[in-house]
């Protein structure tokens, strides 16, 4: 009997080591599928197919900028951040590491200090190579910090 326990508890290390090794080390995944552009964004087909792909319509009064790279993403992102005056959410599926990632962070915590509602909404996986001193900046200013999805043991994914 002692051999069977030997035996079942190697194997349910070896599976928890191999799970884990598998989560840390799985490389950010690449677009290899382009997808082809059938109307420009300023065209009216546009927004109605936006509005049927994402669920509701979009509706009259609002604009948008198509922003194409980090170039034009961040300033704009950390502008708006910046511009709150009663709350902010901000949500990320993978969040940057590098003077960005602490650029945003550093933003946020500015802003909850300066009592804005601050409310931060992270996926587990995107995030968890996230300097863990922007979740300190962030908890420390105010800011309401939440992971979801978060997978293995003892999680509801």
């Amino acid at each position: 009997m002692p051999m069977i326990a030997a035996i079942l508890l190697t194997v349910v290390a070896t599976v928890i080591v191999v799970l884990v090794i598998a989560n840390l080390t799985s490389g950010e995944k690449k677009v290899e599928h382009k997808i082809e552009r059938l109307y420009a964004s300023d065209e009216p087909q546009f927004l109605r197919s936006m509005g049927l792909l994402l669920g509701p319509p979009v509706v009259a009064g609002n604009r948008f900028e198509v922003l194409v790279n980090g170039d034009e993403i961040f300033p704009s992102m950390l502008d708006g951040i910046r511009a709150a005056r009663h709350t902010i959410t901000f949500e990320t599926f993978i969040y940057w590491s590098g003077e960005i990632g602490e650029r945003v962070a550093q933003a946020l915590a500015d802003q909850a200090r300066a009592g804005i509602a601050v409310h931060v909404l992270l996926d587990w996986v995107g995030s968890s190579k996230m300097d863990k001193r922007y979740l300190s900046m962030l908890c420390d200013a105010g800011a309401q910090v939440v992971q979801y999805r978060r997978t293995g043991p003892g999680s509801a994914a």
